[in-house]
């Protein structure tokens, strides 16, 4: 579970004309900070709040050249402006990799960047070994969503109050969010639950996501 070539990467999922990828550097860490500040404050608190602060990146982020870290950061450039940026963690022993927290500034909003992330992505996470990608999107708006489900990631499930966000000046609250996610292998590598070993709602549940690998004739689950 290494980083593989990055710039494979970028060549098998290229950005539109006159855009250009980059690794992050250290030297990019503040402008990076100040661009996330301004382009999505409502992270000033919860998960993200981290792409805020200096020590994050020291600590966290596997730099250009340097030694690798599970945090990889990819930065977006139009010319000299740095226009978006998206990372995602390595889960070794699961063999997965997480797509973080990304963001695009507004004025490149609907140039197809965060559609190319999404590819880049699953892109890394297939050429490192990984079986299984996943992240997190925003249920205030459809468009993050739509784009999941576009690039063929499975809804798994919506997390209540799992994360917090400033949703007005000087108000923060938990917040809703959808869990989006692909499997990189072939299904005859997944191990199918037993349905008598799901409740009823489990197994309700089960049905509703995967109604491919569900089969009307089995029993039904046994309780008590």
């Amino acid at each position: 579970m290494q980083w593989p070539d990055l710039n494979a990467a970028f060549r098998e999922v290229p950005l539109p004309q006159g855009y250009r990828y980059r690794q992050l550097r250290r030297v990019d860490v503040p402008a990076l900070r100040a661009a996330v500040a301004e382009w999505h404050p409502d992270v000033s608190v919860g998960a993200a709040s981290c792409y805020l602060e200096q020590d994050f990146y020291e600590t966290t982020a596997t730099f250009a050249g340097e030694a690798e870290r599970d945090l990889l950061v990819v930065l977006c450039w139009k010319a000299e402006e740095l226009v978006g940026f998206v990372s995602w963690d390595r889960e070794r022993a699961q063999q997965a990799v997480y797509g973080r927290f990304g963001v695009i500034s507004p004025a490149h909003r609907g140039a197809k960047l965060s559609t190319c992330a999404m590819q880049l992505g699953e892109t890394i996470a297939r050429a490192m070994g990984a079986g299984f990608i996943y992240t997190l999107a925003t249920l205030k708006v459809a468009s993050m969503q739509l784009a999941l489900e576009h690039a063929g990631y499975h809804l798994l499930g919506i997390a209540p109050g799992y994360d917090r966000e400033c949703v007005a000046p000087g108000v923060v609250k938990r917040v809703y969010e959808a869990w989006y996610a692909k499997v990189l292998v072939p299904e005859s590598e997944l191990l199918r639950p037993d349905p008598a070993k799901m409740t009823p709602k489990t197994r309700e549940l089960f049905q509703l996501l995967f109604p491919h690998l569900f089969r009307p004739d089995e029993p039904p689950t046994r309780t008590g």
